[in-house]
């Protein structure tokens, strides 16, 4: 199945529940998944995708809005009981007390900073000049290496290889890299980052550099994860394990694999994520900072689908369904 099999059965499933579907529309849409199989596995991967992100109440009104469009996003603040969501007017002044002021003011300087010294790029000019192979800001790319694996790189992503030994090395300097590993039982193919290693053979696994940790999600096989002195562990289809430079390896977790790697095509998937966390990962796909000032929107659920193409269309999701107000500088938005 095609990437742009699955974008054309989103589209379809945004577009039916978008409340001026027609049953002409519907018979088209049949007719679309009868084409072939794969046609049909898009569509109920599709269907598996929604399903996840309808699973709370908020995503649901989400789901069931007349006015639904392909980049829309629910906000929900946790509390013990669900409750609907009231919204706030877009352009509703939000009034900060001096505390809070000072808090905006003192998060603009940390993040000009870290933007100044940090390096511009997430993936830093080091990482982009010592490495095999580099992806800048917003781009994705793919590679086939010499083996006969293919490499599909994130935005912002760096990596080096080495196979020269008895192994096939990677070593992973920065972003997210999912590799699609070409057997060869006797020479294994490991990737490196953050003081841990992910070993297979043949699979379909990925790894992805977040600060100091690294988390290893797998998609078909097995991978075995080590960490420091720490027992290795093994993980299978559908399970993710995430690891520190310090040896410090997690429990194993269930990835959601609807939603893993919708960057390859173009998406970016959200079911009941915080604010923070969204932030953090938009962040990866335009120059500069982004900063949220509020304690009270860190914690905000979000649940939608978004373009990676098109981060701007997150923002005005959030002035338009929140009280927040956003304010855009050269290299550094703020949230507040």
């Amino acid at each position: 199945m095609t990437a742009d099999l699955g974008d054309q059965a989103i589209e379809w499933l945004v577009m039916l529940q978008s409340g001026d579907a027609t049953s002409r529309d519907r018979a088209a849409f049949a007719d679309w998944c009868a084409q072939s199989p794969d046609h049909a596995r898009a569509a109920a991967e599709a269907r598996s995708l929604f399903a996840a992100i309808g699973q709370t109440e908020v995503a649901q009104q989400w789901q069931e809005s007349p006015d639904i469009q392909n980049e829309i996003v629910s906000f929900q603040s946790p509390a013990p009981k669900a409750a609907p969501t009231r919204r706030q007017p877009a352009r509703e002044r939000v009034f900060l007390p001096r505390q809070g002021r000072l808090a905006i003011a003192g998060a603009m300087v940390c993040a000009l900073m870290l933007a100044v010294f940090g390096g511009l790029e997430a993936t830093g000019p080091i990482a982009r000049w010592t490495s095999d192979y580099s992806t800048a800001i917003g781009q994705q790319r793919v590679v086939t290496l010499a083996d006969g694996s293919v490499a599909h790189m994130n935005t912002a992503s760096a990596f080096s290889v080495d196979f020269s030994g008895p192994r096939r090395e990677i070593h992973l300097e920065a972003g997210e890299v999912i590799f699609d590993v070409a057997k060869d039982a006797s020479h294994p193919f490991v990737v490196s980052a953050n003081g841990g290693a992910a070993r297979a053979v043949g699979t379909v696994y990925g790894v992805r550099l977040d600060g100091d940790a690294a988390n290893v999600t797998v998609r078909e096989g097995i991978v075995e994860v080590t960490s420091g002195d720490r027992e290795p562990v093994r993980i299978t289809v559908g399970q993710q394990v995430r690891y520190d430079g310090n040896g410090g390896l997690k429990k194993i977790t269930d990835a959601d694999l609807a939603a893993y790697g919708s960057w390859q095509r173009g998406k970016l998937i959200f079911n009941q994520r915080t604010l923070s966390d969204v932030m953090a990962e938009l962040e990866r796909y335009q120059p500069g900072r982004i900063v949220v000032a509020r304690d009270a929107l860190r914690d905000l659920r979000v649940t939608g689908v978004f373009e990676t193409t098109d981060p701007d269309a997150v923002f005005a999701s959030i002035e338009q369904t929140t009280s927040a107000r956003i304010t855009r500088l050269p290299l550094l938005t703020i949230i507040y």
